[in-house]
């Protein structure tokens, strides 16, 4: 399978693709086959309760970068403490890694517990067991790789194992020391503000921890420095492994001489609002049991490790270029969470769709968002949980492919027609048209919802409605926009709604 088999080939013309798939054509992986192989698998679990939970809103910009590249620091450490000893890395991406070790099965399974011991008691004794990392081995022969069928069992079994293994974390029965140890020093005083959860550590305002991940999100802005070691992140049972931050790792974060810009830095002038979003790909699974990705690892690793780059490596170079006033809080396997500037979160979340859908040739697959505006002083661990929620009521449309925008969700194509259409014609409405009568057509739009699902005689005057508030705000006389408003409320008004909420922000924006 080729990289145009299943993606656009004019973005080979990128060196981000072109470098990649350089390297993909010269791995033969036939070579260090053998009949006495391992393959062991690590999943990050709880990245979500990892990266957000416990964060206020006052000092969420310091970490949140930080504590995503962090998932992505131990999962590379983690993978070379266990390769150390000629073990190949396949794959280390979005809090997964996979690695071929050319020995049996008996021969480490005494190591890998022990190894699945240490990251127990790191994520124990540094973060209470609300995340972890569980590693999984199995046996593999050469013909596991070379054999269609016995590859397809593979990826199968992987999944299985992978997801059993959640249902057993952290073997509390073999520890011996206290299980959580309950620090009674903790007040309101010693108690850390940013992860709200561990004790200040001495002569510092945060804790040890906390106080990492600052340090972390200085060095990810700072292009001088070129690795990490794991002791600077208190990861000290791996030894002296370090990691390159590559741009996988640093992404991109607004900042300003070297400091990363706070939420209410994002802010646009006096309009007190950031935007942020959620997207992940929709149908990946199906469409990867239903082709021939799964068929060997040559396919199923140049299909990953393209779509991986496209949002972890392609997307944040396009921000870091276009919408500088964004934070990526993560990118990579097959989402997404950004915040920013809020018009400038509405226009990327444009753009990274048209990207998506120009970048893979199949329709199979297509990309829904959940997109929401606030103000930047709400918790950070609410925003991703809200947005979680609004990416739902998108997964939920039949057929997926949908925008969730100030409470409504559509189609993208159904928003995007209306978004072109509407956004021309009443952006070029003049300062004395007033604003009654966009915030009327949101309650216009509410009526021709309702009527969709149960006939009321009120609702079914929203022409007239229409008509009579066009007439007597709206001073142009525009008769186009006038019937695209009737065609498109009759339509989509829930279309019609998030594209004239944009508006009135833009509008209170410009006074």
């Amino acid at each position: 399978m080729e990289f145009s088999d299943i993606f656009n080939s004019k973005f080979l013309q990128n060196p981000i693709f072109a470098n990649l798939n350089n390297e993909l054509r010269n791995l033969d992986i036939n070579t260090i086959l053998s009949d006495e192989m391992s393959i062991v698998c690590g999943d990050f679990y709880g990245i979500q309760s990892f990266i957000f939970d416990g964060l206020g809103a006052k000092n969420a910009a310091k970490v949140i970068r930080a504590k995503s590249a962090f998932v992505q620091i131990f999962t590379q450490i983690i993978a070379e403490y266990i390769a150390r000893d000629g073990g190949l890395i396949l794959s280390t991406n979005a809090g997964k890694f996979e690695i071929l070790i050319h020995k049996k099965l008996e021969h480490i399974k005494d190591q890998i517990k022990y190894i699945q011991s240490q990251i127990d008691e790191f994520f124990i004794d540094n973060f209470y067991g609300l995340s972890g990392m569980n590693l999984v081995a199995f046996s593999c022969k050469e013909d596991d790789f070379k054999s269609p069928i016995k590859y397809q069992e593979m990826r199968s079994n992987i999944a299985k194992e992978i997801e059993k293994k959640k249902f057993n974390k952290f073997t509390l029965q073999t520890r011996s020391k206290v299980v959580l140890n309950y620090d009674n020093s903790i007040t309101n005083q010693t108690l850390c503000p940013i992860c709200n959860t561990r004790k200040i550590a001495i002569n510092n305002h945060q804790c040890d921890i906390c106080d990492a991940f600052i340090n972390l999100g200085k060095v990810l802005t700072d292009k001088n420095t070129k690795s990490i070691s794991a002791q600077k992140l208190h990861i000290n049972f791996v030894g002296d492994i370090s990691i390159d931050l590559d741009d996988k790792i640093r992404s991109y974060v607004a900042s300003k001489d070297g400091v990363i810009k706070s939420f209410e830095e994002l802010c646009s002038n006096d309009f007190n609002a950031i935007g942020g979003f959620k997207a992940d790909v929709d149908g990946m699974g199906a469409f990867i049991q239903n082709s021939s990705i799964k068929d060997s690892y040559l396919n199923f690793n140049m299909f990953a490790k393209n779509i991986d780059s496209f949002f972890s490596l392609y997307i944040p170079q396009i921000i870091q270029n276009e919408f500088k006033d964004s934070y990526v809080v993560f990118a990579g396997g097959d989402d997404l969470f950004i915040i920013g500037q809020w018009q400038s979160t509405l226009d990327l979340a444009r753009r990274i769709r048209a990207e998506f859908i120009d970048f893979v040739k199949s329709k199979e697959l297509s990309i829904s968002f959940g997109i929401a505006l606030f103000k930047p002083s709400r918790p950070v661990n609410y925003l991703a949980h809200h947005l979680e929620e609004l990416l739902k009521n998108s997964k939920n449309i039949d057929g997926k492919n949908s925008i969730t925008l100030f409470n409504s969700s559509v189609k993208w194509s159904e928003y995007i027609e209306i978004f072109d259409e509407l956004s021309t014609l009443m952006g070029d409405l003049g300062d004395d048209d007033k604003m009654a009568f966009f915030y009327r057509i949101l309650d216009i739009c509410d009526m021709s919802s309702r009527l969709q699902s149960k006939f009321s005689p009120q609702d079914a005057l929203w022409r007239s409605k229409l008509n009579y508030s066009y007439n007597r705000n709206i001073k142009s006389k525009d008769e186009n926009l006038l019937q695209s408003l009737n065609k498109n409320i009759a339509k989509s008004p829930k279309a019609v709604k998030m594209v004239v909420s944009e508006l009135i922000y833009k509008r209170r924006e410009n006074g």
